[in-house]
């Protein structure tokens, strides 16, 4: 017989050191003597493979007389007692690591292998129990003999590494016990198993000797966190060995997370005193990573749920409340975000400290933000601050509680609390806010306001859905814009639209439908204006007039002017009364000279100028026109005019002081013509004498909107009556608060409901007194 290695390797014999084992192994196999007596269990080879017959019949051949070919049926009767004894020799070499040993290993191999052939597999199976029995008893000797330190810890990691390498040797040459007898007939997989198996038995088994390894390895982990270094292969060896022998979970684990509990506990206690909170959490973030990291470096990763449980309960969980009320409002203010964000990642896997994380971040939304709404003496900047603060806090949702919807909608409850505090007065300011950039972007004239403006614009529309007194809104927000449509001081149409649609997407197309008519009206008037200049041309004595035709039901209503007005500007407005109602029979305008203005245009030595101004502040400038008289008193105006003394002096100041001093106040009353006057620009426009709301104003509007609001809680009081016929109060009431969006109040609904049923829509329950019964 010949042996050959593959190809891939004979090649690489050739080209590098020759296998000084090769030629041993071809010269063993080549004086191999066939049907070797020691192999009992091998028939007789037969003559196969060999080829073709013809290649058969040329091989010599030789003839062996008297060849016993059977097997034998039985072993001698010493057999069993002589292998056992030199088996026992080997494991006994084994175990004392005798390498001087003549023992074969393949003989040992052949003696184990007969044994269990011819039925002796079990009696060598319990003999080898006994031998590891005895073995492992002697190393239990010496480990009880050593000092309890982390000594112990070493000697035990070496025996069980010595131990497991010499049951893969023994298992190497018992193999056939192992595959015939020990696996189909025992508990044990292997020989390896079944010696781990005595190992554990003998020596861990022991509770108290368990106890003591256990408690080493705790010692030795609780150094590492007190930062002392450790030998964390030796921790990771002995921690292995427990695993391995199923003492990891039931004993090792439960005492760890014990200690570990004990441990942070104590630490927190302590430091939660001492640091800052921003500098506790930052403390537990590093903890929480130092004790993920025992999990790659000793610990099973089955430890690693209840470890980090352990260590987030004792240093965070445990410690919420105080890190909230020490530093939670600190750190918002200062914006401190990083430590922040470590805090919400630490709690977000508990609810009972999550919840109180946005708790806390509610309440200071609403503690902020209460302060703001309730500083009078700010209100003309509360918007501006409203948007600041409210960036600040969307900062703060996405730079700490990554835009979690849990924080989301505290901050949404939040801003809606306290934005309501004070009734409509934010609604009558988040108008005028709106108002005043939507005319901003004109005044200054920049070409990259209108980007500017749309940003501060939407910003805007999201307090405006905070507010409850929508129906408030509404009202101040439609003077506002009936003015700047009326007083040509809209920025752009573009950016007025923009606020009607949104306006819409949040409160729905009722609501902004007066608001559409109103910019309807204006497109009307301007083709109407187109029309009659067309009419006019050949009246020349006309002057050129724009005229705003407003349905009286849409837009808001406003006290007619007693101004006096030049005879030009009367014939102007009778000839476009003419043209109008014969354009539309059987209607009839009225003349808001109040919301009217004018271009003028003054010649002074240094050039023309084109000033716009209001028509009363023009029919004042106007009387200065005249060559006949140069200066005039407040009285004479005030005659002229027809208006009263407050009126005139307001209307005196617009034109008398500031950058547009167009007439002067020399002595006294008297006012006269500013032939000086002078300006770089050549268009003016003169602000109008009062264009804020008065106070009266203001009443008037808090009136309307006190009456709307009773037509409408009457009127869905009658439609939640009408479709459940019979209702109680208590769920009235509960409909009526889901149902109205605007700040309700109990009494006030009580009220209502008496006045319906005095009026006959309702009436008590004969049967129950606290229930309503709809009348048809």
């Amino acid at each position: 017989m010949s042996s050959r290695p593959s190809s891939k390797n004979y090649k690489k014999r050739k080209t590098g050191t020759p296998d000084p084992t090769q030629r041993k192994l071809d010269r063993f196999l080549a004086t191999q003597v066939k049907d070797d007596p020691m192999q009992l269990d091998t028939p007789p080879s037969v003559q196969s493979n060999l080829g073709t017959f013809r290649q058969q019949s040329l091989l010599p051949t030789i003839v062996i007389h008297n060849l016993n070919t059977s097997r034998p049926k039985e072993l001698p009767s010493d057999y069993f007692e002589t292998s056992w004894a030199t088996q026992k020799m080997f494991i006994a070499a084994v175990f004392t690591n005798n390498r001087s040993s003549h023992l074969n290993f393949m003989t040992i191999s052949k003696l184990s292998e007969n044994l269990c052939r011819f039925g002796k597999a079990e009696a060598v199976y319990r003999a080898l129990i006994v031998e590891f029995e005895n073995h492992v008893k002697h190393i239990q000797a010496e480990l009880l003999s050593i000092p309890l330190n982390q000594q112990l810890l070493t000697r035990l990691n070496a025996s069980w590494n010595m131990f497991c390498s010499q049951l893969l040797i023994i298992r190497n040459v018992f193999m056939e016990l192992d595959r015939t007898y020990i696996l189909p007939n025992t508990q044990y997989a292997s020989i390896v198993q079944l010696g781990k198996r005595i190992f554990s038995d003998i020596i861990l088994d022991v509770a108290e000797f368990r106890n003591v390894v256990i408690a080493e390895v705790l010692v030795t982990i609780q150094q590492e966190r007190d930062g002392q270094s450790i030998d964390t292969g030796l921790v990771k060896q002995v921690l292995h060995m427990l695993l391995e022998l199923a003492f990891y979970t039931s004993d090792f684990e439960p005492k760890f997370i014990a200690s570990t509990n004990q441990y942070y506990k104590a630490e927190s206690d302590r430091l939660i005193q001492t640091l800052t909170p921003p500098d506790y959490i930052l403390h537990v973030v590093k903890r929480c990573e130092e004790e993920s990291e025992k999990i790659h470096r000793y610990l099973d990763t089955h430890t690693t749920q209840p470890l980090t449980a352990a260590v987030t309960h004792q240093l965070m969980y445990s410690k919420t409340e105080m890190v909230i009320q020490k530093g939670f409002n600190i750190m918002m203010d200062q914006q401190q975000y990083e430590p922040l964000k470590m805090f919400y990642q630490l709690v977000l896997n508990h609810i009972r400290s999550l919840n109180l994380l946005r708790d806390a971040f509610g309440h200071y939304i609403k503690t902020q933000g209460v302060a703001l709404i309730t500083n009078s003496p700010a209100d003309p900047s509360m918007i501006i601050q409203l948007l600041k603060f409210k960036k600040k806090m969307d900062k703060a949702l996405k730079s700490c509680f990554e835009d979690d919807a849990l924080f989301m909608n505290a901050s949404k409850e939040s801003f809606e609390y306290f934005i309501n505090t004070r009734g409509n007065k934010p609604a009558e300011l988040l108008a005028k806010f709106i108002d005043a950039k939507l005319k901003l972007y004109t005044k200054k004239q920049r070409t990259t306001g209108a980007e500017a403006d749309l940003h501060s614009l939407d910003s805007a529309l999201v307090l405006f859905r905070f507010i409850q007194g929508k129906d408030a809104f509404e009202v101040y927000y439609k003077r506002f814009l009936a003015k700047r449509l009326l007083l040509d001081r809209s920025s752009s149409n573009d950016l007025e639209n923009h606020v009607l649609e949104g306006l819409k997407h949040e409160c729905g197309q009722d609501f902004t439908k007066n608001l559409e008519s109103m910019f309807h009206d204006i497109q009307v008037s301007a083709d109407l204006d187109v029309a009659f200049e067309k009419d006019s041309k050949k009246k020349k004595q006309l002057m050129p007039v724009h005229v705003k035709v407003i349905a009286q039901g849409t837009w808001p209503t406003y006290p007619v002017s007693d101004i006096r007005l030049s005879s030009e500007m009367l014939a102007t407005q009778k000839a476009y009364e003419q043209f109008y109602t014969t354009k539309f029979k059987g209607r009839k305008l009225i003349w808001q000279n109040a919301l009217s203005s004018c271009t003028l245009f003054a010649h002074y030595p240094k050039g023309m100028k084109e000033i716009t101004v209001s028509l009363s502040q023009a029919v004042i400038l106007c009387l200065f026109n005249k060559a006949t008289k140069k200066s005039f008193s407040v009285t004479e105006i005030q005659g002229l005019t027809h208006l009263s003394r407050k009126d005139v002096l307001g209307l005196l100041a617009s034109v008398s002081t500031g950058n547009y001093k167009l007439i002067v106040n020399d002595t006294g009353d008297k006012y006269r013509y500013n032939e000086a006057f002078e300006s770089e620009a050549v268009k003016l426009r003169v602000p109008p004498a009062s264009i804020e709301q008065t106070t009266e104003e203001t009443k008037d509007v808090e009136q309307k909107v006190h009456i709307n609001r009773q037509h409408q809680l009457e009127a869905a009081i009658v439609r939640i009556m009408k479709a459940k016929k019979n209702m109680s109060h208590t769920a009235l009431m509960s409909q009526l608060f889901n149902e109205l969006k605007y700040p309700l109040e109990a009494d006030t609904i009580k009220m209502r409901i008496e006045s319906l049923i005095e009026r006959d829509y309702l009436m008590r329950d004969p049967n129950d007194n606290a229930s309503y019964v709809y009348q048809a």
